[in-house]
């Protein structure tokens, strides 16, 4: 037996996660102030430290010394409104450090001694996975789009600032419009299914807390030397009741196998709409021999035969770390033809489709495309489609489902889309070109967008992404004109237009924001001119200075030329030697004066001097 350090009390912290507030971009924001200056007087909660995670975010990280303290955090904020906004609290998982874990190991079992949440496990599962879970769908609708309109009232703020000959540009669109926004906002656009909506869900083996056994069910804590803490998935209301019962007779089954229940990682299960399930059981990677593995696949064969009818129609065996689906057991039909659509996925089509607005003279060049869901929608609206993707399994998958739905007029591309971009592109010069992009939440790398912006052809851009991380920099990157006001940019930008907010996550934090751009040329945009006097540049004057070159006083009130870009160039080259010259006479001046000084304290001194000489001498003379 082996027993880890005993765990220091004085170190533990406990945090809570605080979301639905205003978003704030400093912890010094006076509305952030007032909301913890409520925390602790009004609610008296005693939290010893507010943290966020990045500028921007509507959620903020509460620490609380003890665990009794963060235990009532969380039942008074969980649906506590503040300020017209309903917010909730989430469990923070990883408050214990991994080194200070009081953890129990016993030969061929686990048994987990730590000290508990005095919160239900089944709450702490609610909390980290469907925190809205008890809030009304209307509510939740109207909180996910205010936080898009918050998201892109921050991104008119920033593209005004760093790009100033946009801000002509945005004021003629908030006056198009009649709104505060220079982008036309849609109403959110709702689930159709609010509960039981999930096609796909990653079941992990771990130690059940409350009762310190092997369980399969959802992480509520962070993996300790490889053992995760689960808890059981009945409360979740987001989940098929398949993928519940699936869970539990693979947790049986993991409890009654002769094989250590530690080879076990999880259990990943799809689901299609006509209710198809394909399942799949990693193992973790550990030295086993053939004969092993071979042991270990026919143990889950013979379990699946005996005992799951649920509509299971392929079973899969995987090595954790290995790139493909290593072996596959009792595949009745084709594995691929079992990966379903979100149950979202429609509304996000048509939504595409409508934005995209293509028809039989246009090209849609589909970046990130995955097995081809949008690309398929379009197909047979436009005159060619062209996807690009990664992973070859999802290119073998779109090509085949276009041939299953007959369509002819795709060319599905696999490989990295930084790398085959030019050569794709420079086969479709002279086309009339709709890109549509899904990338990763990173977003994409700044070399891919300045070569969409040099692509002439393409004239509009669908740019779908998620409401939890914006990819600010790419819609900057799309959408400048000039490159820190020094030099303008020699492409023409895209601008957003139009932005469809789409719940596919009723529950949860999440939502999917589709953007639509639309090419705009550069003169166009610098030679659009406001009627209201400009408060940047009208009415500036400069303070009087010294020109050190002409020793003489001179004012100035040179205001900018209306010529574009170069005008402005000029008028801000001539505020740098302005503020050069004034630095250089202010420089002169100090020196001047330190040197005056010390010219004053060597005449000083020698005046000095010669009084004490005379004096003494005059001494002298007397005597």
């Amino acid at each position: 037996m082996n027993v880890a350090t005993p765990v220091n009390s004085d170190k533990l912290r406990y945090k809570i996660k605080v979301s639905g507030l205003p978003r704030f971009y400093s912890l010094l924001d006076p509305l952030l102030q007032e909301f913890l200056k409520m925390i602790n007087e009004e609610l008296r909660l005693n939290c010893i430290h507010a943290r966020y995670s990045k500028k921007g975010n509507a959620w903020l990280y509460l620490t609380f010394p003890t665990e009794s303290e963060q235990a009532v955090a969380l039942r008074l904020l969980k649906k506590y409104n503040w300020k017209g906004r309903s917010l909730i609290s989430t469990l923070v998982t990883a408050d214990t450090p991994k080194n200070n874990l009081n953890l129990t190991y016993v030969e061929g079992n686990h048994v987990a001694k730590r000290p508990r949440l005095d919160i239900p496990l089944s709450e702490q599962v609610l909390m980290s996975t469907i925190p809205y879970h008890s809030i009304e769908y209307e509510e939740q609708l109207r909180k996910k789009s205010e936080e898009a309109r918050i998201l892109f009232q921050r991104f008119g703020t920033i593209i005004q600032r760093k790009q100033p000959p946009l801000a002509e540009w945005c004021a003629a669109r908030k006056r198009q419009l009649n709104s505060d926004l220079a982008f036309e906002l849609s109403p959110i656009i709702p689930s159709k299914k609010v509960d039981r909506y999930r096609n796909k869900c990653e079941w992990s083996v771990g130690i059940n807390p409350d009762s310190d056994s092997v369980a399969v069910g959802l992480r509520v804590k962070d993996s300790m030397d490889g053992i995760h803490y689960v808890g059981p998935p009945d409360c979740l209301r987001n989940l098929p009741m398949p993928m519940i019962t699936l869970a539990k007779k693979f947790e049986d089954f993991v409890k009654n196998n002769s094989q250590d229940w530690r080879i076990w990682r999880n259990m990943i299960i799809r689901m299609n709409e006509d209710g198809e399930v394909m399942v799949s059981i990693v193992i973790n990677q550990h030295l086993l021999d053939n004969d092993q593995l071979s042991n270990i696949k026919c143990s889950i064969s013979e379990w699946s035969k005996k005992n799951i009818t649920e509509n299971v129609v392929s079973l899969y065996f995987q090595v954790h770390g290995e790139k493909t689906l290593a072996d596959c057991i009792g595949t009745t039909i084709e594995a691929e033809l079992l990966w379903g659509q979100n149950l979202g996925a429609e509304e996000l089509c048509k939504v595409v489709a409508d934005l995209a607005d293509v028809n039989e003279n246009t090209t849609v060049l589909d970046l990130f495309c995955g097995s081809g869901c949008l690309a398929l929608t379009l197909a047979k609206k436009c005159k060619q489609v062209v996807g690009i993707e990664l992973i070859k399994a999802n290119i073998m998958d779109a090509k085949r489902n276009a041939e299953i739905n007959g369509i002819v007029n795709c060319e599905f591309i696999a490989g990295r889309t930084e790398d085959i971009l030019d050569s794709v592109l420079n086969k479709l010069k002279g086309c009339n070109v709709t890109v549509i992009m899904d990338p990763p939440l990173t977003g994409v790398s700044t070399g891919l967008v300045r070569t969409l912006r040099k692509f002439k052809e393409a004239i509009n851009l669908i740019y779908v992404c998620s409401n939890h991380k914006l990819p600010l920099k790419n819609l900057l990157d799309f959408s400048s004109v000039v490159r820190y006001w020094q030099k303008p940019i020699d492409t023409d930008p895209f601008l957003p237009l139009r932005i469809v907010p789409i719940d596919m996550c009723p529950h949860t934090l999440r939502s999917e924001l589709v953007l639509h751009f639309k090419r705009f040329c550069v003169d166009d945009i610098l030679s659009t001119k406001n009627d209201r006097p400009s408060k940047i540049y009208n009415n500036r004057k400069f303070r009087t200075k010294f020109n050190p070159r002409t020793s003489e006083t001179v004012t100035s009130n040179i205001q900018p030329s209306t010529s574009g870009v170069g005008g402005l160039l000029d008028y801000l080259k001539k505020i740098e030697e302005r503020a050069y010259q004034e630095g250089l006479a202010k420089g002169l001046e100090r020196k001047a004066f330190q040197m005056g000084y010390s010219r004053g304290l060597q005449c000083a001194t020698a005046a000095n001097d010669d009084d004490k000489f005379k004096n003494n001498t005059s001494t002298n003379s007397d005597q």
